[in-house]
């Protein structure tokens, strides 16, 4: 219920009159120009938080600096006002009949739409002076997407003649993307992960074992050789690394310095040793120190390597090709078991787990990355994220809302996907890059035309309830995807980034 502004209005001029006239000429009513908010707060809105809203005078707006959670419009939109502070204390809104109306907080409100309030002074009442009013439009902000949940763009199509394995990489502003066509090596580069230019590749025709950006160029194994590149399309052998280099492993920061650590295995006598070189930030290779011969169980192929913060440093992690020998027990049967490592500087270690409560499964084509302060590991198949709060240790398969797409085939059947209609399971082919400072992860995948993943159907025949497997088979484009968690999306953009 509001009350009628123009009675109130009258009634306020006979008090007034009523008490000046009881009064004598030094004794007279000294009437406020303040026609400011000066507190303004909602209830706990359901959530039992308190939400802080900012009052910008100048521009007459009042709003809160943090959202409030997605589908919270079904509570704001009838919440009572817990503080509303002014001088006069009396604040009028426009009712369904464009009159003004007095808000009463005890009233619940909607606040699913800014609502306009005006703000009178103690002065501007006593005369009926609209001019000795101030203006607010009150804006309750409310996420429009979960902050939980794991939002995917698609960013365009590379090469459509890219339909064999890839590996991709970034050096500065520039990604590039490397796969076989027709026996000759192709790269595909793109500054904005949207257009790409693809032209072959000179030095080297076959794909990189592995491949590894520094600060100024790139580095890749061949047959047990180093080659290096600063544009990503001329390569050249290199004695950066003297010896039969197997395969380049990760980069770890070295603490207090623009230095890095680049680990790598060399076959020496028969055996694959650990090496770790100190390389300096305009690429000058030094101190090349030896951490022993590999053990069996380190993954040689596919690797993939994350870096986050341990302690006062940093520590590398990394995962690889599964070794069919390394297995857990899952109800019964033995299933795929990733072993993930960790290098501190000096040791590498094993650090996984083959636990069936705390395993991460086994990937011929694993990724591991750091990212908003957890890893996060997944492969071939796209059938689920795997995450791990535990620095690699222990894993357990992330929340639903941190996923890929997925195409709902209950409600309908694809033969292609398309950007409108995604998914992801079961594709093989593909590479990704990590965007640190934007927080994007982009998946690359080259063209695939006969894709297929089984998913379980649950079928109800009257009181009875059946599972089966049914397989789904679709083809893609060769497209390129972005994901960001959205809560990454709001602390970028509240900072201004």
């Amino acid at each position: 219920m509001r009350i009628k502004f123009l009675s109130f209005i009258a009634s306020f001029f006979i008090v007034s009159f009523v008490i000046t006239s009881c009064l004598d000429e030094e004794n007279n009513i000294e009437l406020s120009k303040d026609a400011t908010i000066h507190a303004f707060s909602l209830d706990t809105i359901g959530y039992g938080k308190t939400y802080k809203f900012t009052i910008d005078q100048l521009r007459g707006e009042i709003y809160n600096q943090d959202s409030l959670p997605v589908h919270a419009d079904t509570i704001v939109d009838k919440i009572l006002i817990k503080t509303l502070t002014t001088v006069s204390g009396i604040v009028t809104m426009k009712d369904k009949n464009g009159e003004d109306s007095i808000i009463n907080i005890n009233d619940s409100m909607d606040f699913r739409k800014p609502v306009k309030i005006k703000v009178w002074s103690s002065e501007g009442l006593a005369e009926f002076n609209k001019t000795k009013t101030k203006d607010y439009t009150i804006t309750v902000r409310i996420h429009q997407f979960d902050p939980d949940s794991l939002n995917w763009e698609h960013k365009g199509t590379m090469d459509p003649a890219a339909t064999e394995a890839q590996k991709s990489v970034r050096l500065g502003d520039k990604a590039f993307t490397y796969n076989m066509q027709g026996g000759a090596l192709k790269v595909s580069a793109s500054s904005d992960m949207t257009t790409w230019n693809t032209q072959a590749v000179e030095g080297i025709n076959q794909m990189p074992h592995s491949l590894m950006a520094l600060n100024h160029c790139l580095l890749a194994t061949v047959e047990k050789k180093l080659y290096v590149s600063e544009d990503g399309i001329t390569w050249n052998p290199s004695d950066k690394i003297e010896g039969s280099v197997v395969t380049l492993i990760s980069q770890l920061p070295i603490k207090g310095q623009d230095d890095i650590l680049l680990t790598y295995i060399k076959e020496e006598n028969g055996k694959q040793m650990m090496y770790a070189a100190q390389v300096s930030s305009s690429d000058e290779f030094s101190k090349e120190t030896s951490l022993g011969e590999t053990d069996s169980r380190f993954p040689v192929e596919n690797l993939s390597y994350a870096t986050f913060p341990k302690g006062k440093g940093f520590q590398n992690i990394v995962v690889g090709k599964h070794q069919p020998e390394i297995t857990t027990t899952v109800d019964g049967k033995e299933v795929p078991a990733a072993v993930s490592w960790g290098f501190d500087g000096t040791t590498w270690a094993e650090i996984g787990t083959t636990s069936s409560t705390g395993y991460c499964p086994g990937f011929n084509q694993p990724t591991v990355v750091f990212y908003n302060d957890l890893l996060y590991c997944w492969g071939e198949k796209f059938e689920s994220i795997y995450v791990s709060d535990s620095e690699g240790f222990a894993w357990e398969k992330a929340d639903k809302k941190f996923a890929f797409p997925m195409h709902n085939w209950f409600k309908s059947s694809i033969t292609v996907s398309t950007p409108a209609q995604p998914e992801f399971r079961g594709r093989t082919n593909y590479s990704v890059i990590q965007d640190t400072e934007k927080q994007y992860i982009y998946i690359l995948f080259g063209k695939e035309d006969n894709v297929s993943f089984k998913e379980k159907v649950t079928k109800k025949e009257g009181d009875k309830v059946t599972t089966t497997t049914e397989t789904r088979t679709y083809r893609h484009d060769s497209e390129v995807w972005s994901g960001r968690l959205n809560q990454l999306w709001f602390d970028l953009a509240n900072a201004g980034k």
